[in-house]
């Protein structure tokens, strides 16, 4: 059966530009190449436009600065638990109990730092504000030869990334 949707078959071009201006330069070389501004869509991530989300907002997903600090009061809490119920032992023990308590909070400590260190290790680092993307263009090609040409033009200018869909 014959497709009857006028929709490309060719994959959209897709960049991604630090900032608004990077992106207009683009629809402007784009447009010198003959793509017409119809085939170009143009999304961006204004943080001025956008109201601030409640966590619960975020589809439970858990931003890193939320992670970290989830995983610094977790573990402030495990200790505080830890000190008390040994600050109990000493105590009830009249101090007989202390050199092993010490032993016990020394070899805790060099296993906080171990997991600390892990835990650093395996976090993603984070991307300096000139890699993020705040705009997105798309171009919806409708040949191969127009693909081609916006993906050439996009890779020459600033373009963090440049991809196809």
């Amino acid at each position: 059966m014959p497709e009857t949707s006028s929709q490309s078959t060719h994959p959209k071009v897709v960049a991604s530009f630090a900032t608004r201006e990077e992106a207009d330069q683009a629809l402007q070389y784009l447009n010198a190449e003959a793509i017409p501004q119809e085939l170009v869509s143009i999304r961006t991530s204004e943080v001025s436009l956008e109201p601030p989300h409640a966590p619960d907002e975020m589809n439970n997903q858990v931003q890193e600065d939320e992670h970290r600090n989830l995983r610094t009061m977790g573990s402030s809490m495990a200790a505080s638990g830890a000190g008390m119920a040994a600050a109990g032992a000493v105590v009830a023990t009249g101090g007989a109990a202390l050199p092993a308590i010490a032993a016990a909070a020394i070899a805790g400590l060099g296993a906080g730092v171990a997991s600390e260190g892990v835990s650093a290790a395996t976090n993603v680092s984070v991307k300096p504000d000139a890699e993020k993307a705040a705009v997105v263009v798309t171009v919806t090609p409708n040949s191969a030869d127009q693909s081609e040409r916006a993906k050439g033009v996009l890779r020459k200018l600033s373009a963090i990334r440049v991809w196809e869909e």
